[in-house]
């Protein structure tokens, strides 16, 4: 017996349900959040003060070293700055530990509510074909 589209858990559905966990996870932890994104914005303003360079290239190198993605085009000369790269990329391994943390936990809770809907499914249809 095929099943209707109505009960179906769909791909689409299931990704708007992580979706929406995902951004309600964010938004319980926006403070820790926002506060690291910040720190990782003032940093790279400091950066730039300290390398004497353009408050722009200061934040890229600041996106691109907490991302640990470091492209090498821009990199450190004083040692305060070889201390804020170090801070910098110690912030980006916590900031993306916790996105991927809750991605993780986004992705648990969709799951469960996906084998519950198919669990809740499969038991109202053997019910159904039981009262035929």
């Amino acid at each position: 017996m095929t099943r209707s589209k109505s009960n179906r858990v769909t791909t689409l559905k299931s990704f708007v349900i992580f979706t929406s966990h995902f951004l309600d996870y964010c938004w319980v932890l926006r403070g820790i959040l926002g506060a690291l994104l910040a720190l990782i914005l003032l940093l790279g303003v400091a950066f730039a003060y300290c390398e004497d360079i353009p408050v722009g290239q200061g934040i890229y190198f600041s996106a691109i070293t907490s991302t640990a993605v470091g492209y090498g085009d821009i990199t450190p000369t004083t040692g305060l700055g070889q201390c804020i790269s170090v801070i910098l990329a110690c912030l980006g391994l916590v900031l993306f530990g916790l996105v991927v943390a809750v991605a993780t936990r986004a992705l648990a809770v969709t799951i469960e509510e996906h084998l519950r809907a198919e669990r809740d499914y499969s038991f109202n249809s053997d019910e159904n074909r039981s009262d035929n």
